[in-house]
């Protein structure tokens, strides 16, 4: 049995579907209730709702898994005592593999949902080193499913909180599930590895929409947002949130973010999909 945890999100979803497609028994757990409905949508075949900041609820949904997919929680400023508590707790049940979700350049200190995700990957090769947790490492990039065509359609724009002309590169969510199956299918082989996963596409918001508009034939248009107004818009309380997406915003602006997609291209032993593929595969 494998353990996926948020399981619910976007990320989750994506990644739990792979898995399934790929012939695993997964158990999938979330915060959100609505991961429940994962055992129909998706077909998963055990589900545990909970909050993982409890160790109960830890100790739940890793009873009895032998891999564990640790994707961490969006934004959360426990993220690192989670992911602590979630490898200790790992070791202790004798599970077989832990496969993080970590992020492209976790080293970036002006991230929060990085530098937090970098303090769980260090935690993990220690635990690695010292108990013998196998372990794989994986830092997908910035995902495309951010960017959500059928809203960018309603709406006529793409409103964005950081600089609309800075670059990034993107990945497919979809593509990082496929790899993650892969690792938990052959673990031995990717043992104590570290995989950066990013796509070739390298596009500024403008570019993001200039290619929706080529595909779906609108005339969309790319805008920048009040970050403050942004957070207040979604309702967005926690001080500790806010400043990870202020910091996001500020280090987006001014640097963007890049990689090299290498080395996903030889995990999936073909080019990674491409951001024009993920606009026609959400038509």
């Amino acid at each position: 049995m494998i353990l996926v945890t948020s399981a619910n999100g976007n990320t989750g979803r994506s990644i739990v579907k792979q898995l399934v497609s790929a012939g695993l028994d997964v158990r999938a757990t979330d915060i959100n209730p609505e991961v429940e409905n994962l055992k129909d949508e998706l077909g998963v075949k055990e589900v545990v709702v909970g909050d993982l900041t409890n160790i109960s609820t830890i100790r739940l949904a890793i009873e009895g898994a032998s891999q564990i997919v640790f994707i961490p929680p969006l934004f959360k400023a426990e993220e690192y005592y989670i992911g602590k508590a979630m490898i200790d707790e790992a070791v202790r049940l004798k599970v077989s593999q832990f496969v993080l979700m970590s992020v492209t350049h976790s080293i970036m200190s002006t991230l929060l949902q990085h530098t937090a995700k970098r303090d769980i990957e260090e935690y993990l090769i220690y635990k690695g080193l010292s108990d013998g947790l196998n372990y794989t490492i994986l830092q997908p990039m910035h995902y495309m499913h951010n960017f959500n065509p059928m809203l960018v359609k309603e709406t006529k724009r793409y409103s964005i909180f950081y600089d609309i002309d800075t670059p990034l590169a993107y990945v497919d969510s979809d593509d990082v599930g496929e790899v993650t199956a892969n690792v938990l299918k052959h673990p031995e082989i990717h043992n104590k590895a570290t995989y950066e996963l990013v796509g070739n596409d390298v596009l500024s918001p403008k570019g993001l929409v200039c290619e929706f508009n080529e595909v779906y034939g609108e005339q969309a248009i790319a805008e920048k947002i009040d970050i403050v107004d942004f957070m207040d818009s979604i309702h967005l309380e926690n001080v500790y949130s806010r400043d990870a997406f202020i910091e996001l915003s500020n280090t987006y602006s001014k640097y963007g973010i890049d990689g090299n997609a290498n080395v996903l291209t030889w995990l999936l032993n073909r080019k990674p999909t491409s951001f024009k593929e993920y606009l026609k595969k959400r038509m």
